[in-house]
This record gives C-alpha cells, sequence and structure tokens, in this order.
C-alpha cells in the first residue's frame, strides 16, 4: 500500500476544505510583542536588578471586580505618578478580554498595565487596591515566595493614590523622599 502525501491526507481527514494559506490570514493592527524579549524580562524577575540601575517601582494592585469609577481614578493617578497597575489574573481566562478590558480602561493614558499573579504574593496583596513601592531588590524572594519587608512599603484600603504617598511620607520614614517624589508628579498634574 502506497504512503499518502500530508496534504492528501489532511484533505482526507478536514474533507476537501484544505488548510488556509498563512499569507491570507490578516495582520494584527498592533505589531505583537517580542517574545523573546519578554521571556527575558520575566526570566529577571526573582533576582535583583544591577545597583543604580533604578529607583523604586510604584505598583497599584488592583482588579476589574473594583468599582470602575476607583479604576478609572486610580489609572489616571497612576498615569501622572508614572505607576504601574498590576493584575492578578485574566478576564474569563481570555487574553483577549483582558486586553479590551485594560485598553478601556488607560483609553488614552500613558500608564502601563501588567498581569502578575506572583506580585501579589510577593507583596502579601489578600485585597485591592493597594499601592506598593518597592525597590529593585523586592524582586529577591524569600522562599514563601514573597519579598523582605525592608525591600517595600504598602497601603491597603480603597483611598486616592495621591492619599496612599501622603500616608507612606507620614508614617514611614525611610521610604518618605521616594513618597513625596511621586506625589509630587501627581500634584503637579492637578494643577
Amino acid at each position: 500500500m502506497g504512503r499518502i502525501s500530508e496534504p492528501a491526507l489532511l484533505k482526507q481527514r478536514y474533507g476537501g476544505a484544505g488548510i488556509p494559506s498563512i499569507e491570507s490570514v490578516p495582520k494584527p493592527a498592533v505589531p505583537a510583542p517580542d517574545i523573546a524579549e519578554l521571556a527575558q524580562k520575566y526570566k529577571a524577575l526573582g533576582r535583583p536588578l544591577a545597583p543604580g540601575k533604578h529607583g523604586p517601582d510604584l505598583l497599584v494592585m488592583v482588579s476589574l471586580s473594583m468599582p470602575r469609577d476607583a479604576l478609572v481614578h486610580l489609572a489616571d493617578q497612576a498615569d501622572r505618578a508614572g505607576a504601574v497597575l498590576v493584575f492578578r489574573g485574566l478576564k474569563g481566562d481570555s487574553m483577549r478580554k483582558m486586553g479590551e478590558e485594560i485598553k478601556a480602561l488607560v483609553g488614552d493614558r500613558n500608564v502601563s498595565a501588567v498581569v502578575h499573579p506572583p506580585a501579589f504574593q510577593q507583596f502579601s496583596v489578600k485585597r485591592v487596591p493597594v499601592v506598593v513601592i518597592a525597590r529593585p531588590d523586592a524582586g529577591s524572594v524569600l522562599d514563601s515566595g514573597c519579598s523582605r519587608a525592608d525591600t517595600f512599603v504598602k497601603v491597603s484600603g480603597d483611598v486616592s493614590l495621591d492619599y496612599a504617598l501622603e500616608y507612606i511620607e507620614r508614617t514611614s520614614p525611610a521610604w518618605a523622599d521616594v513618597a513625596r517624589s511621586f506625589r509630587s508628579k501627581i500634584i503637579r498634574g492637578i494643577n
């Protein structure tokens, strides 16, 4: 018995429809991110960055289950402060749905939003919203998956970003200058 070629086998298996040509698939409106670059970036998670490479990060841990007005307000302030919105997971386990939700939330703002479940364990976040200021060495997590307590500061509760930063200024002397710097960006944006 003779061997059936792969195209013939596919035609036989799927009924004469054949396989569509890859050239006929529509091109995306936005270029896809470089997967190798993303993989390299996330490979570095868990290791401290080179000293002096950059200062502390401002993270706002949020969820799409939060009231829409609160999310929009946080996104607006995150834009001005240079903060990153961090989500625990995807909407409906779908990247497409999550992307649509983030796009609708962010709009024309210049704010970064990421889905990064380990960050919630890293900073012991049980409920959102939570504002976190983290030094680069917060990426070096303990065996428990949590960052060392001296590498970050956080404020939990349904408060504005500027209020959370002002609270850190008042109550955490070691973080006051960093919080003041981020907060000044929000205040300058209001005036």
